[in-house]
C-alpha cells in the first residue's frame, strides 16, 4: 500500500461522512445547517484528493480505473461548481453517495486482487469484524423497536386501552428510538463495510470469488438501509412504512448471516 491508495481510501471515507452528515441535514434537527458545512468540507476534500488520485493514476498503469476516476472528480467539481456559482447547496447529497458506492463497487467486484504484499494490520480485519457485528445488533434492535412500534400503533387504532396502558413506552419515544438505532446501525454496517473493502482489496490472501455471494448480500443489506433513510430523512416516510421497512432489512440481514458463508470462513 502506497500514498496513492491512501488517498483513494481517505477519499472513500471522507465520502461516507459527507453522506452520513447530508443525510442528516435532510432532518428538522436544529443543527442542519452545521451538519451542512462539515459535510460539504469533507466533500470538497475528497473532491480534491480524488482530482489527485486520478493524476497519480497513470503512474500506476491501472487503466481499469481510469474512467472510474474521472468519473467521479468530475461530476465532484462540476458541484462544486453549483455550489459555488448558483448557491446549490444540496446537490452534494446525491452525489456525495453515488461517489462512495462506485468506489465500494470497485474496491469489492471489479478492481483485479492479486496477493498481498505486505500483512495486513492485526486491527483492519478485527475492527471490520466488531464493527460489523456492532451493526447488526442495532439492526436487531431497530427491529424488535419497529414490532412494538407497529403493536402499539395498531392498539391505538383498535382503541385497545388495556394493551395501551400496559405499555411502558410512549409511541412517540419508540419513534425515536427506532431513528436513533438505525442511524447507529448505519453508521456501524458502513464502517465495517468501508474496512471490509479496504481490506478484501489490500491484504486478503484467498480466494476473492469464494466471499462473492457474502459481499453481495453485504452491499445489498447496506443499500437497503441506506434507502430506509433516505425514504424517511428526504421523501418523509411514514413511521408505521419506516417500521415496515427496518423489519425487511432485519430479515435481509438474518438471510445473509445465515443463509450465506459466515465470518469463520474468513478468520478460519
Amino acid at each position: 500500500m502506497n500514498l496513492y491508495h491512501i488517498g483513494v481510501i481517505i477519499a472513500l471515507v471522507a465520502f461516507a461522512g459527507s453522506s452520513i452528515l447530508y443525510l442528516q441535514s435532510f432532518s428538522a434537527s436544529p443543527s442542519r445547517a452545521k451538519f451542512q458545512k462539515i459535510a460539504y468540507s469533507l466533500f470538497l476534500g475528497a473532491t480534491l484528493l480524488m482530482s489527485i488520485n486520478t493524476i497519480n493514476i497513470f503512474n500506476y498503469s491501472a487503466s481499469h480505473l481510469i474512467s472510474t476516476f474521472i468519473l467521479i472528480s468530475a461530476i465532484c467539481w462540476i458541484t462544486v461548481l453549483a455550489k459555488s456559482i448558483f448557491d446549490f447547496r444540496m446537490l452534494g447529497a446525491f452525489v456525495a453517495p453515488f461517489a462512495m458506492i462506485l468506489l465500494l463497487v470497485q474496491f469489492l467486484f471489479f478492481a483485479p486482487h492479486s496477493p498481498a504484499e505486505t500483512e495486513a494490520p492485526s486491527f483492519l480485519l478485527y475492527a471490520h469484524i466488531i464493527t460489523s457485528v456492532i451493526g447488526e445488533a442495532f439492526a436487531i434492535i431497530s427491529c424488535v423497536l419497529a414490532i412494538f412500534y407497529l403493536m402499539q400503533q395498531r392498539a391505538m387504532k383498535t382503541k385497545q386501552l388495556d394493551r395501551l396502558q400496559a405499555a411502558q413506552v410512549p409511541i412517540s419515544k419508540l419513534n425515536s428510538a427506532l431513528m436513533a438505532t438505525l442511524w447507529a446501525g448505519f453508521v456501524f454496517l458502513t464502517s465495517g463495510l468501508i474496512m471490509g473493502a479496504v481490506y478484501l482489496q489490500f491484504f486478503y490472501v484467498g480466494d476473492r470469488e469464494s466471499l462473492m455471494g457474502k459481499i453481495i448480500w453485504a452491499f445489498a443489506v447496506w443499500l437497503w438501509y441506506l434507502a430506509t433513510l433516505v425514504c424517511k430523512n428526504m421523501a418523509n416516510l411514514p413511521a408505521k412504512k419506516l417500521a415496515w421497512m427496518t423489519i425487511v432489512g432485519f430479515g435481509l440481514l438474518v438471510v445473509g448471516l445465515f443463509g450465506i458463508n459466515n465470518w469463520s470462513y474468513v478468520v478460519g
